[in-house]
């Protein structure tokens, strides 16, 4: 009395119809395109950390020597354009992300029926709402960074 359903692979599992060698390809592309999502996140982190340091280092290099009005307001015009680089570059990752989440969503929907279910395109809806999230994060450290540098930077070029 088996379900005839449920072949080899158990009740309710609908088997990819692939190939092996063209599953054995979708699996390295769709490993390869997770971690480079991966690593373009901890990209990101590792841009908002070096920013922030950079943002001290402007701050400290008029506390640990004298600087002219104009080299403060050179300073000032540094952090800015560091901080409007660096929310790019965030946003140059992004997208990148995007793109191989996009191509792991597409790879995944050749696989069983199970891989499709979960990772759905809830689970993709979900992840990019997070990841904008984070990303809205990531820009509001830096901005917050950038406007506390030009706060404590104040004090060298409106002196004078």
């Amino acid at each position: 009395m088996a379900d005839e359903n449920q072949g080899e692979s158990g009740p309710g599992i609908t088997p990819s119809e692939l190939d092996e060698s063209t599953h054995a390809e979708l699996r390295v592309l769709y490993q390869d395109s997770g971690m480079s999502v991966r690593f373009a996140r901890e990209r990101q982190w590792k841009l908002v950390g070096g920013t922030l340091l950079s943002f001290t280092a402007i701050v400290a290099v008029p506390e640990l020597v004298d600087v002219s009005t104009f080299a403060a307001k050179g300073l000032v015009l540094a952090s800015f354009l560091i901080g409007a680089g660096a929310i790019y570059l965030l946003i140059v990752y992004q997208v990148w992300q995007n793109t191989e989440l996009r191509r792991m969503q597409e790879i995944g929907a050749r696989f069983s029926n199970i891989f499709v279910q979960l990772g759905g395109a809830d689970a993709a809806r979900e992840g990019r709402l997070h990841s904008y999230i984070v990303l809205f994060f990531m820009i509001a450290l830096i901005a917050l960074g950038n406007a506390l540098a030009v706060l404590l930077m104040s004090r060298h070029y409106l002196a004078g």
